[in-house]
């Protein structure tokens, strides 16, 4: 191979003329900025007089401890410089995390994600967040007292995710402007009533309990506020074994617990004094997923509202419980134009391996309950008694299944 000549094959150098990197416009060098370290980031201020302050208006500015001998310090200096920042959290004092997120807001930050899990204690002051331009607010493993939750004052604010976060004392959680919220393996600690979580312009929710890596748990679950813009709505109450909403009796007619306002702890203007149904009522597509042990559902059901918009639903096997089925009959019978259910019938530990599917088949002359349902899908590891008893019942909606036809679900 012949020898190369000097300068063949190299990056073209920066420069004003237009050629290599330089001739990118601002936004997109801000962009690919965003991905550097922000030690490295500030570092190109040297590469040409264009760069010298290029930095400073990047998307978003990484701060890695490794890489940096004294982070706060280097941080508070970056805060004065420029006009905003990603951190992903290190050990520092609360006094610089609730700085720098009041600088955030200062500096028009239209979304703001907080990462506590390096420090699991960290507690907001109790004072409201406000902000005119915030619009996605992320919060992961943060204690949240009461004036913390109230986002009226973030009238922007249409996405709220809350993930393994400690809501100490809070009686209400509001915001009018929010569209998607969601609370995952959260602790709602007050002790003598539940939280209301108000937010009338809510299209989605999602409130799970699953396990986090905090290991919270919904201590008391929340009541939910009418919603009557809500299309998508997903509810897992699983974590039973610590929860105040779990009772040994919870298939009991006569549990204790069923008069006792203390337990339920309904404090607030809810006259169907339902804590999850009612707020639920208005969604189009739902998904609700308990444990045996969980008497929210249970109580809820006997007042239980009419899921007037109610088109597809998803249960677990908690609603499917023979002889009688009375959990999954009463929804039923309160969702009018109900088009599709699935059912799950299986562990939680385990994954479905077949799917079975059940098409309305009335009889000419009939009256079905829900003259909309037209299909059934059954989830279940084998067709065992309960998943026949499930269909049996099912047959009563002139839903027929074709048992030997099963599909058999990928691994």
């Amino acid at each position: 191979m012949p020898p190369r000549k000097k300068g063949e094959g190299a990056v073209p150098p920066a420069s004003g003329s237009g050629e290599g990197i330089n001739a990118l416009p601002d936004s997109v060098i801000h962009h690919v900025l965003g991905f550097l370290d922000a030690k490295e980031a500030v570092q190109t201020c040297v590469l040409a007089r264009r760069w010298r302050h290029l930095w400073q208006s990047a998307s978003s500015l990484r701060i890695r401890r490794r890489s940096l001998m004294d982070v706060s310090a280097f941080l508070e200096h970056l805060l004065l410089l420029r006009a905003g920042f990603k951190y992903p959290g290190c050990n520092i004092n609360e006094q610089r995390v609730h700085l720098w997120v009041q600088y955030a807001l200062l500096c028009k930050a239209r979304v703001l994600k907080l990462s506590c899990y390096l420090y699991p204690t960290f507690e907001f002051d109790d004072l409201p967040l406000v902000s005119q331009h915030m619009r996605i607010l992320k919060l992961f493993g943060a204690v949240l007292k009461n004036r913390t939750c109230d986002f009226e004052s973030c009238p922007a604010l249409e996405r709220l995710h809350i993930t393994d976060c400690s809501l100490s004392c809070v009686r209400k959680i509001s915001s009018k402007s929010t569209k998607h919220l969601s609370f995952t393996s959260c602790d709602f600690e007050n002790q003598r009533f539940r939280t209301l979580i108000y937010a009338p312009s809510l299209i989605s929710l999602k409130l799970d309990d699953q396990e986090g890596y905090l290991d919270f748990s919904l201590f008391r679950t929340p009541v939910l506020d009418r919603m009557p813009l809500l299309k998508n709505a997903f509810v897992r109450l699983t974590h039973t074994n610590e929860n105040d909403d779990s009772c040994t009796h919870a298939d009991s007619s006569d549990c204790v617990r069923d008069s006792c306002n203390t337990v339920y702890g309904i404090e607030h203007d809810n006259s169907s004094s339902c804590v999850l149904l009612e707020g639920l009522s208005e969604a189009e597509n739902l998904s609700l997923i308990a444990e045996s042990k969980t008497f929210i559902f249970k109580r809820d059901l006997k007042q239980c509202p009419t899921f007037s918009k109610l088109r597809t639903l998803f249960l677990n096997d908690y609603w499917c419980v023979a002889p009688d089925f009375h959990e999954l009959n009463c929804i039923l019978k309160h969702s009018p134009v109900l088009e599709k259910l699935t059912l799950q019938l299986f562990s939680k530990r385990s994954k479905p391996k077949l799917r079975i599917e059940g098409s309305w088949n009335p009889p000419e002359i009939a009256a079905a309950i829900s003259g909309h349902l037209k299909t059934v899908e059954v989830k279940c590891e084998v067709i065992d008694d309960k998943v026949i008893k499930v269909v049996k019942f099912m047959s009563s909606f002139y839903i027929s299944f074709r048992l030997d036809e099963a599909e058999i679900l990928e691994e």
